[in-house]
Protein backbone atom coordinates (compact mmCIF):
# COMPACT_ATOMS: atom_id res chain seq x y z
CA UNK A 1 0.00 0.00 0.00
CA UNK A 2 2.66 2.66 1.04
CA UNK A 3 4.49 1.73 -2.43
CA UNK A 4 1.15 2.82 -4.46
CA UNK A 5 0.96 5.75 -2.21
CA UNK A 6 4.86 6.57 -3.34
CA UNK A 7 4.13 5.85 -6.70
CA UNK A 8 4.08 9.23 -8.44
CA UNK A 9 1.97 7.46 -11.42
CA UNK A 10 -0.55 6.19 -8.50
CA UNK A 11 -0.77 9.36 -7.21
CA UNK A 12 -1.33 10.92 -10.73
CA UNK A 13 -4.18 8.56 -11.86
CA UNK A 14 -5.42 9.08 -8.09
CA UNK A 15 -6.04 12.69 -8.45
CA UNK A 16 -7.53 12.47 -12.13
CA UNK A 17 -9.65 9.52 -10.92
CA UNK A 18 -11.10 12.18 -8.23
CA UNK A 19 -11.68 14.92 -10.75
CA UNK A 20 -13.33 12.29 -13.39
CA UNK A 21 -15.83 11.29 -10.76
CA UNK A 22 -16.90 14.85 -10.11
CA UNK A 23 -17.25 15.50 -13.42
CA UNK A 24 -19.73 12.20 -13.91
CA UNK A 25 -21.51 13.14 -10.90
CA UNK A 26 -22.20 16.60 -12.14
CA UNK A 27 -23.57 14.81 -15.28
CA UNK A 28 -25.54 12.52 -13.11
CA UNK A 29 -27.31 15.42 -11.00
CA UNK A 30 -28.26 16.90 -13.97
CA UNK A 31 -30.71 14.52 -14.94
CA UNK A 32 -33.11 14.85 -12.39
CA UNK A 33 -32.57 18.73 -12.74
CA UNK A 34 -33.49 18.74 -16.43
CA UNK A 35 -36.60 16.15 -15.75
CA UNK A 36 -38.01 18.41 -13.26
CA UNK A 37 -37.56 22.08 -15.25
CA UNK A 38 -38.88 20.15 -18.29
CA UNK A 39 -41.37 17.58 -16.65
CA UNK A 40 -40.19 14.02 -18.58
CA UNK A 41 -38.43 11.38 -16.97
CA UNK A 42 -35.72 10.31 -19.20
CA UNK A 43 -33.16 8.15 -17.90
CA UNK A 44 -29.36 9.28 -17.79
CA UNK A 45 -28.35 6.67 -20.55
CA UNK A 46 -31.53 8.19 -22.80
CA UNK A 47 -30.47 11.64 -22.24
CA UNK A 48 -26.64 10.85 -22.47
CA UNK A 49 -27.17 9.48 -25.94
CA UNK A 50 -28.34 11.40 -28.88
CA UNK A 51 -28.53 11.80 -32.47
CA UNK A 52 -24.83 10.09 -33.58
CA UNK A 53 -24.89 7.37 -30.43
CA UNK A 54 -27.84 5.89 -31.78
CA UNK A 55 -25.83 5.30 -35.37
CA UNK A 56 -23.13 3.87 -33.43
CA UNK A 57 -25.21 1.48 -31.20
CA UNK A 58 -26.88 0.39 -34.30
CA UNK A 59 -23.30 -0.46 -35.93
CA UNK A 60 -22.68 -1.98 -32.79
CA UNK A 61 -24.74 -4.28 -32.64
CA UNK A 62 -25.28 -4.97 -36.16
CA UNK A 63 -23.12 -3.80 -38.60
CA UNK A 64 -23.08 -1.42 -41.53
CA UNK A 65 -25.79 -0.21 -43.60
CA UNK A 66 -25.82 -2.71 -46.31
CA UNK A 67 -25.62 -1.48 -49.59
CA UNK A 68 -29.45 -2.93 -51.26
CA UNK A 69 -30.95 -0.33 -47.92
CA UNK A 70 -32.95 2.24 -48.66
CA UNK A 71 -32.02 4.45 -45.99
CA UNK A 72 -30.17 7.92 -47.43
CA UNK A 73 -27.98 8.00 -44.53
CA UNK A 74 -26.25 4.94 -44.35
CA UNK A 75 -23.76 4.84 -41.63
CA UNK A 76 -20.85 4.37 -43.50
CA UNK A 77 -19.44 7.80 -42.64
CA UNK A 78 -18.56 6.05 -39.16
CA UNK A 79 -14.83 5.12 -39.17
CA UNK A 80 -15.11 1.23 -37.27
CA UNK A 81 -11.98 1.40 -34.41
CA UNK A 82 -14.22 2.82 -31.82
CA UNK A 83 -16.88 0.32 -33.21
CA UNK A 84 -15.18 -2.32 -33.23
CA UNK A 85 -13.72 -1.55 -29.70
CA UNK A 86 -16.94 -1.60 -28.14
CA UNK A 87 -18.49 -4.80 -30.24
CA UNK A 88 -15.45 -6.62 -28.63
CA UNK A 89 -16.46 -5.63 -25.56
CA UNK A 90 -19.79 -6.59 -25.81
CA UNK A 91 -18.60 -9.96 -27.49
CA UNK A 92 -16.67 -10.81 -24.09
CA UNK A 93 -19.22 -9.66 -21.94
CA UNK A 94 -22.31 -11.90 -23.75
CA UNK A 95 -24.22 -9.30 -24.94
CA UNK A 96 -25.53 -8.98 -21.52
CA UNK A 97 -24.86 -5.25 -20.98
CA UNK A 98 -26.72 -2.71 -22.87
CA UNK A 99 -25.19 -1.57 -25.74
CA UNK A 100 -25.33 2.03 -24.79
CA UNK A 101 -23.39 1.30 -21.49
CA UNK A 102 -20.74 -0.69 -23.46
CA UNK A 103 -20.34 2.37 -25.63
CA UNK A 104 -19.91 4.95 -22.40
CA UNK A 105 -17.58 2.27 -20.36
CA UNK A 106 -15.30 2.48 -23.55
CA UNK A 107 -15.31 6.07 -24.39
CA UNK A 108 -14.63 7.16 -20.16
CA UNK A 109 -11.73 4.61 -20.06
CA UNK A 110 -10.39 6.42 -23.10
CA UNK A 111 -10.77 9.74 -21.73
CA UNK A 112 -9.33 8.78 -18.31
CA UNK A 113 -6.27 7.38 -20.11
CA UNK A 114 -6.14 10.72 -22.24
CA UNK A 115 -5.99 12.78 -19.28
CA UNK A 116 -2.97 10.76 -17.64
CA UNK A 117 -0.95 10.70 -20.60
CA UNK A 118 -1.62 14.25 -21.59
CA UNK A 119 -0.55 15.34 -17.92
CA UNK A 120 2.24 13.00 -18.29
CA UNK A 121 3.39 14.75 -21.80
CA UNK A 122 2.71 18.10 -20.69
CA UNK A 123 5.06 17.99 -17.69
CA UNK A 124 7.86 16.76 -20.09
CA UNK A 125 6.93 19.68 -22.67
CA UNK A 126 6.50 22.36 -20.40
CA UNK A 127 8.62 21.98 -17.07
CA UNK A 128 4.72 21.86 -15.51
CA UNK A 129 4.37 22.80 -12.24
CA UNK A 130 2.73 21.03 -9.26
CA UNK A 131 -0.25 23.82 -8.95
CA UNK A 132 -0.55 23.48 -12.73
CA UNK A 133 -0.91 19.35 -12.93
CA UNK A 134 -4.84 18.63 -12.71
CA UNK A 135 -5.44 21.70 -15.01
CA UNK A 136 -5.63 19.67 -18.17
CA UNK A 137 -8.02 16.98 -16.88
CA UNK A 138 -10.29 19.83 -15.43
CA UNK A 139 -10.29 20.63 -19.00
CA UNK A 140 -10.79 17.03 -20.76
CA UNK A 141 -13.66 16.28 -18.17
CA UNK A 142 -14.99 19.52 -17.50
CA UNK A 143 -14.55 22.13 -20.52
CA UNK A 144 -17.02 23.14 -23.10
CA UNK A 145 -17.75 19.98 -25.37
CA UNK A 146 -16.09 17.55 -23.25
CA UNK A 147 -19.67 15.60 -22.26
CA UNK A 148 -19.32 13.86 -25.60
CA UNK A 149 -16.27 11.80 -24.23
CA UNK A 150 -18.59 10.22 -22.09
CA UNK A 151 -21.44 9.41 -24.11
CA UNK A 152 -21.38 6.91 -27.23
CA UNK A 153 -19.21 8.64 -29.70
CA UNK A 154 -15.58 8.73 -30.80
CA UNK A 155 -15.17 11.66 -29.41
CA UNK A 156 -13.02 10.82 -26.36
CA UNK A 157 -10.95 7.62 -28.42
CA UNK A 158 -10.21 10.16 -30.66
CA UNK A 159 -8.50 12.13 -28.12
CA UNK A 160 -7.09 9.48 -26.57
CA UNK A 161 -4.48 8.55 -29.81
CA UNK A 162 -3.66 12.41 -30.56
CA UNK A 163 -2.65 12.38 -27.04
CA UNK A 164 -0.76 9.25 -27.31
CA UNK A 165 0.66 10.76 -30.48
CA UNK A 166 1.68 14.07 -29.17
CA UNK A 167 3.04 11.76 -26.02
CA UNK A 168 5.27 9.49 -27.97
CA UNK A 169 6.23 12.06 -30.77
CA UNK A 170 7.79 14.63 -28.04
CA UNK A 171 9.49 11.68 -26.85
CA UNK A 172 11.51 10.42 -30.36
CA UNK A 173 9.52 7.29 -30.76
CA UNK A 174 8.44 8.57 -33.90
CA UNK A 175 7.15 4.62 -34.83
CA UNK A 176 4.79 4.62 -32.21
CA UNK A 177 3.14 8.06 -32.81
CA UNK A 178 2.87 6.52 -36.48
CA UNK A 179 1.21 3.76 -35.03
CA UNK A 180 -1.26 6.09 -32.09
CA UNK A 181 -2.10 8.33 -36.19
CA UNK A 182 -3.16 5.18 -37.91
CA UNK A 183 -5.32 4.07 -35.18
CA UNK A 184 -6.73 7.47 -35.12
CA UNK A 185 -7.20 7.75 -38.45
CA UNK A 186 -9.32 4.63 -38.18
CA UNK A 187 -11.24 6.43 -35.51
CA UNK A 188 -12.08 9.48 -37.54
CA UNK A 189 -11.23 10.25 -41.18
CA UNK A 190 -9.59 13.59 -39.51
CA UNK A 191 -6.24 11.54 -37.87
CA UNK A 192 -4.67 11.39 -41.16
CA UNK A 193 -4.08 14.79 -40.61
CA UNK A 194 -1.34 14.08 -37.68
CA UNK A 195 0.86 13.11 -40.40
CA UNK A 196 1.85 16.96 -41.02
CA UNK A 197 2.49 16.94 -37.53
CA UNK A 198 4.99 14.26 -37.63
CA UNK A 199 6.43 15.56 -40.12
CA UNK A 200 6.80 18.94 -38.79
CA UNK A 201 7.94 17.92 -35.88
CA UNK A 202 10.68 15.21 -37.64
CA UNK A 203 12.24 18.55 -39.04
CA UNK A 204 12.04 20.53 -35.74
CA UNK A 205 14.43 17.64 -34.55
CA UNK A 206 16.48 17.13 -37.36
CA UNK A 207 16.66 20.82 -38.07
CA UNK A 208 15.66 23.12 -35.70
CA UNK A 209 12.58 25.89 -36.18
CA UNK A 210 13.84 28.02 -39.10
CA UNK A 211 12.84 26.97 -42.55
CA UNK A 212 14.88 27.74 -45.69
CA UNK A 213 15.58 25.89 -48.91
CA UNK A 214 18.54 24.61 -47.63
CA UNK A 215 17.54 23.35 -44.37
CA UNK A 216 14.18 21.82 -46.16
CA UNK A 217 16.77 19.78 -48.93
CA UNK A 218 18.89 18.53 -46.37
CA UNK A 219 16.16 17.25 -43.93
CA UNK A 220 14.74 15.55 -47.39
CA UNK A 221 17.93 14.16 -48.14
CA UNK A 222 18.08 13.17 -43.94
CA UNK A 223 14.72 11.26 -44.15
CA UNK A 224 15.83 9.34 -47.45
CA UNK A 225 18.34 7.88 -45.35
CA UNK A 226 16.48 7.30 -42.50
CA UNK A 227 13.91 4.21 -43.41
CA UNK A 228 12.60 3.91 -40.29
CA UNK A 229 11.22 7.41 -40.16
CA UNK A 230 9.94 7.09 -43.52
CA UNK A 231 7.72 3.91 -42.30
CA UNK A 232 6.40 6.11 -39.50
CA UNK A 233 5.21 8.51 -41.67
CA UNK A 234 3.66 5.87 -43.87
CA UNK A 235 2.26 4.33 -41.15
CA UNK A 236 -0.36 7.40 -40.37
CA UNK A 237 -3.27 7.13 -42.45
CA UNK A 238 -3.68 3.02 -42.39
CA UNK A 239 -6.49 3.20 -40.36
CA UNK A 240 -8.18 5.26 -42.83
CA UNK A 241 -7.10 3.17 -45.69
CA UNK A 242 -7.93 -0.05 -43.87
CA UNK A 243 -11.44 1.24 -43.80
CA UNK A 244 -11.86 2.23 -47.37
CA UNK A 245 -10.40 -1.07 -48.45
CA UNK A 246 -13.38 -2.49 -46.78
CA UNK A 247 -15.89 -0.01 -48.16
CA UNK A 248 -14.55 -0.72 -51.85
CA UNK A 249 -15.21 -4.26 -50.56
CA UNK A 250 -18.64 -4.04 -49.00
CA UNK A 251 -20.22 -1.29 -51.51
CA UNK A 252 -18.00 -0.87 -54.29
CA UNK A 253 -16.88 2.84 -53.42
CA UNK A 254 -13.59 3.15 -51.57
CA UNK A 255 -14.92 7.05 -50.76
CA UNK A 256 -18.22 6.04 -49.84
CA UNK A 257 -17.91 7.62 -46.21
CA UNK A 258 -17.22 10.83 -47.98
CA UNK A 259 -20.06 10.61 -51.01
CA UNK A 260 -22.74 9.81 -48.39
CA UNK A 261 -22.38 13.09 -46.47
CA UNK A 262 -24.70 14.79 -48.78
CA UNK A 263 -27.60 13.04 -47.14
CA UNK A 264 -26.28 15.15 -44.02
CA UNK A 265 -25.23 18.42 -46.05
CA UNK A 266 -26.51 19.80 -49.00
CA UNK A 267 -25.16 23.71 -48.85
CA UNK A 268 -22.55 24.32 -51.04
CA UNK A 269 -20.17 27.29 -50.22
CA UNK A 270 -16.62 28.26 -51.44
CA UNK A 271 -14.41 26.22 -49.68
CA UNK A 272 -13.33 27.97 -46.03
CA UNK A 273 -13.64 31.58 -46.80
CA UNK A 274 -17.32 31.39 -48.35
CA UNK A 275 -18.18 28.93 -45.36
CA UNK A 276 -17.16 31.38 -42.58
CA UNK A 277 -18.10 34.66 -44.16
CA UNK A 278 -21.97 33.44 -44.92
CA UNK A 279 -21.55 32.28 -41.23
CA UNK A 280 -20.39 34.61 -39.78
CA UNK A 281 -22.34 37.57 -41.32
CA UNK A 282 -25.56 36.01 -40.32
CA UNK A 283 -26.26 34.60 -43.85
CA UNK A 284 -27.44 31.12 -42.67
CA UNK A 285 -29.20 30.27 -39.31
CA UNK A 286 -28.13 32.07 -35.80
CA UNK A 287 -26.43 28.71 -34.55
CA UNK A 288 -23.90 28.78 -37.79
CA UNK A 289 -23.16 32.22 -36.53
CA UNK A 290 -22.25 31.40 -33.38
CA UNK A 291 -20.04 28.25 -34.66
CA UNK A 292 -18.45 30.62 -37.69
CA UNK A 293 -17.22 33.08 -34.86
CA UNK A 294 -15.86 30.25 -32.55
CA UNK A 295 -13.80 28.94 -35.33
CA UNK A 296 -12.22 32.27 -36.14
CA UNK A 297 -11.66 32.37 -31.98
CA UNK A 298 -9.99 28.80 -32.15
CA UNK A 299 -7.61 29.94 -35.04
CA UNK A 300 -6.21 32.82 -33.11
CA UNK A 301 -5.67 30.14 -30.43
CA UNK A 302 -3.81 28.03 -33.10
CA UNK A 303 -1.74 31.45 -33.90
CA UNK A 304 -1.38 32.12 -30.11
CA UNK A 305 0.06 27.95 -30.06
CA UNK A 306 2.40 29.64 -32.82
CA UNK A 307 3.76 32.16 -31.07
CA UNK A 308 4.11 29.52 -27.73
CA UNK A 309 5.98 27.12 -30.21
CA UNK A 310 3.53 24.61 -29.96
CA UNK A 311 3.85 24.21 -33.50
CA UNK A 312 3.11 20.43 -34.68
CA UNK A 313 0.07 20.74 -32.47
CA UNK A 314 -0.43 23.82 -33.89
CA UNK A 315 -0.28 22.86 -37.55
CA UNK A 316 -2.77 19.33 -36.63
CA UNK A 317 -5.21 21.93 -35.04
CA UNK A 318 -5.52 24.16 -38.25
CA UNK A 319 -5.90 21.64 -40.43
CA UNK A 320 -7.97 19.49 -38.68
CA UNK A 321 -10.68 22.73 -38.79
CA UNK A 322 -9.68 23.56 -42.01
CA UNK A 323 -10.74 20.29 -43.80
CA UNK A 324 -14.78 20.96 -41.80
CA UNK A 325 -14.77 24.04 -43.21
CA UNK A 326 -14.25 23.28 -47.13
CA UNK A 327 -18.23 22.36 -46.80
CA UNK A 328 -20.19 24.20 -43.50
CA UNK A 329 -19.34 25.21 -39.95
CA UNK A 330 -21.62 22.56 -38.78
CA UNK A 331 -20.12 20.67 -35.73
CA UNK A 332 -16.83 22.37 -35.78
CA UNK A 333 -17.33 23.23 -31.71
CA UNK A 334 -17.61 19.40 -31.29
CA UNK A 335 -14.83 18.71 -34.17
CA UNK A 336 -12.44 21.23 -32.33
CA UNK A 337 -13.05 19.71 -28.90
CA UNK A 338 -12.06 16.26 -30.17
CA UNK A 339 -9.06 17.19 -31.56
CA UNK A 340 -7.47 18.12 -27.90
CA UNK A 341 -4.87 20.77 -29.10
CA UNK A 342 -7.49 23.64 -28.32
CA UNK A 343 -7.07 22.07 -24.97
CA UNK A 344 -2.89 22.93 -24.90
CA UNK A 345 -3.35 26.10 -25.79
CA UNK A 346 -5.90 27.12 -23.34
CA UNK A 347 -3.75 25.16 -20.77
CA UNK A 348 -0.86 27.58 -21.71
CA UNK A 349 -3.12 30.48 -20.98
CA UNK A 350 -4.22 29.02 -18.00
CA UNK A 351 -0.92 28.03 -16.36
CA UNK A 352 -0.15 32.05 -17.31
CA UNK A 353 -2.63 33.63 -15.75
CA UNK A 354 -2.48 34.56 -11.76
CA UNK A 355 -4.46 31.73 -9.04
CA UNK A 356 -7.57 33.98 -8.97
CA UNK A 357 -7.74 35.04 -12.73
CA UNK A 358 -6.84 31.23 -13.47
CA UNK A 359 -9.59 30.07 -11.10
CA UNK A 360 -12.68 32.47 -12.35
CA UNK A 361 -11.57 31.27 -15.95
CA UNK A 362 -12.16 27.67 -15.10
CA UNK A 363 -15.72 28.09 -12.97
CA UNK A 364 -16.95 29.99 -16.24
CA UNK A 365 -15.49 27.23 -18.68
CA UNK A 366 -17.28 24.73 -15.94
CA UNK A 367 -20.35 26.56 -15.89
CA UNK A 368 -20.42 26.87 -19.70
CA UNK A 369 -20.17 23.08 -19.85
CA UNK A 370 -23.23 22.49 -17.64
CA UNK A 371 -25.47 24.56 -19.93
CA UNK A 372 -24.24 22.93 -22.82
CA UNK A 373 -25.06 19.77 -21.19
CA UNK A 374 -28.39 20.55 -20.22
CA UNK A 375 -29.05 21.62 -24.09
CA UNK A 376 -27.98 18.32 -25.20
CA UNK A 377 -29.78 16.52 -22.48
CA UNK A 378 -32.69 18.59 -24.44
CA UNK A 379 -31.80 17.43 -28.18
CA UNK A 380 -31.00 21.25 -28.85
CA UNK A 381 -29.73 21.84 -32.62
CA UNK A 382 -27.19 24.42 -31.17
CA UNK A 383 -25.11 21.51 -30.46
CA UNK A 384 -24.55 19.83 -33.74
Amino acid sequence: MNRLKNNENCRLLLKILIIFAISRLIMLIMVPVYNGIMGTHRSFLFLMNEWDAKKYAYIINHGYTHPTDIDPQANWAFFPLYVIVCAALKAVTGGLINTYVIGMIVSNICIIIAAFFAVKGLKKQTSIKEEYTMIMPVLLFMAPYTFYCSSVYTEAMFIMFIVLFFYFLFEKKYMAAGIMAACSSGTRIVGCILVFALVVQLYIDMEGTKISFGKVKTFVMDMLKAPKKILSVLVCPLGAFAYMAFLNFFCGDAWAYKNVQIAWREDEYFPIIGVLWKACTGQIEPRYTYMGWFCIAILILYGYMFYRKYYSMAVFGIISLLVPLTSHVMSTCRFTAGTYVAFVGVYDILTRCNKAVRYIIMAVLIAIEIYLLFLWYNSDCWLM
